[in-house]
């Protein structure tokens, strides 16, 4: 009886191991990866030249590399620094495109900003128009 007791809390012990262990999270890819990624989501909806294409990854890396603004818990994000970031890499990019790749990426742009809010509209309990709820009567 002494036996089988133990050989089941062994077993289960080892299951558990093996369950904690597969559990890995989301796996942070490195900067370089990240870029590549970016760089090759713009090739694919751009037709991007070899020229142009090594120019949006040492524009991505760059931007990739850069360092996150730490956000505290409970404080309004600075949203004037990440969209001044996000103008200048526009700068940039614009700098490397052709006319035609500019509307397509400013459309494409467009789109995926939609997507955002369409996406944090679901996360924070779609809302509607109504706007954040007031306590005020």
């Amino acid at each position: 009886m002494k036996k089988l007791i133990l050989s089941a809390i062994v077993f289960i012990s080892m299951g558990t191991v093996a369950m904690a262990q597969s559990t890995d999270r989301k796996v942070q890819k490195t900067p370089e990866e990240r870029a590549q990624h970016a760089t090759d989501v713009l090739d694919k909806k751009l037709s991007l030249t070899a020229d142009q294409k090594t120019k949006v990854y040492a524009l991505n890396l760059e931007d990739m590399r850069m360092p996150k603004v730490k956000h505290v818990k409970g404080e309004k994000r600075d949203m004037t620094a990440m969209k001044a970031r996000m103008d200048a890499k526009d700068a940039k990019m614009n700098t490397i495109l052709n006319d035609k790749q500019r509307v397509t990426y400013r459309e494409w742009k467009e789109t995926h900003k939609k997507g955002m809010r369409d996406h944090l509209g679901k996360r924070k309990g779609d809302r509607g128009d109504k706007g954040p709820k007031s306590d005020k009567s």
